[in-house]
Formats: C-alpha cells, sequence, structure tokens
C-alpha cells in the first residue's frame, strides 16, 4: 500500500475462486486492515466480511476516500469517512 494518508480502499479481490469479490483496507494502526468484503461496504447494512491475508501488490482500485475518523472500540471499528453522503459505518 502507497503512503497517501488515511484513506479507505476498495478494490477487486483478485482470488477468482473467493466468493468475496472485494477487498476493503481501513486506516488501523501502522499498518491497514484487510478485510474481503461480500459487497462495496458501507454502502449496505450488515456486510459479510473477514480478514485478508494481504493487501495485492497491483489491486485494481474502485474508490479511494479520505478517512475522518477510523477507531477501533473492541470488536467493532468506528468509520467516518469524508464525504457528505454515506460517510459512516
Amino acid at each position: 500500500m502507497s503512503e497517501r494518508g488515511d484513506l479507505f480502499i476498495v478494490a477487486k479481490n483478485p482470488d477468482p475462486t473467493s466468493k468475496l469479490p472485494y477487498l476493503i483496507a481501513l486506516p488501523l494502526g501502522p499498518s491497514p486492515l484487510v478485510l474481503k468484503a461480500a459487497d462495496k461496504w458501507p454502502r449496505t447494512s450488515k456486510v459479510y466480511c473477514h480478514r485478508a491475508d494481504a493487501w495485492p501488490e497491483d489491486p485494481e482500485v474502485l474508490e479511494e476516500v479520505p478517512v475522518r475518523s477510523c477507531v477501533r472500540r473492541g470488536q467493532a471499528i468506528d468509520l467516518v469517512l469524508d464525504r457528505s453522503r454515506e460517510n459512516r459505518s
């Protein structure tokens, strides 16, 4: 991942055998938390996701949005994006 600041990044999952077609990077700590997801989260509620092994070297990025706040509270993560609509999850 590049050093472009705190970004919420959605990319296509390069694994053709995965039932989770998206990868999501959340800026938590020194390295991002990478998740495989069933949908382009956080646009819909209750999207299934789980931790991915790593971020691919050259992903097909679908969206990059600046992050206002990304804080872990136990198992939950509070995320606020810097966009006018669909900014909280």
